[in-house]
């Protein structure tokens, strides 16, 4: 799961309200931060919060640890709350809480 080379895509409704940056960043953490220190399951979650004006990315992995990752990109109330992750076995996915229908 999850495999960097895999083909990645964010829906129209997510990448309609956050910047490109943020959801680099989302695949940079998957890929550098959570991949070989966790088991990832098929669908991650990850929670965003503003710390100084800026995003915070939160995972809970459910198990053990919640991880946070400091954005650069500023917070802007308009960014949704949570953002879903998922990985189907062909595509990964990245998308609006909504727009997940597992």
């Amino acid at each position: 799961m999850f495999d960097a080379a895999a083909e990645r895509y964010a829906t129209l409704g997510l990448a309609s309200k956050l910047p490109g940056t943020v959801i680099d960043e989302i695949w940079h953490i998957i890929d550098a931060d959570l991949q070989g220190v966790v088991d990832l399951p098929q669908v991650l979650q990850f929670a965003l919060v503003s710390r100084s004006g800026h995003v915070t990315a939160v995972f809970d992995d459910r198990h053990d640890s919640i991880f946070e990752f400091d954005l650069p990109e500023t917070y802007h109330r308009s960014f949704p709350e949570t953002i879903a992750v998922l990985d189907d076995g062909q595509y990964q996915t990245m998308m609006l809480m909504d727009e997940l229908s597992v």
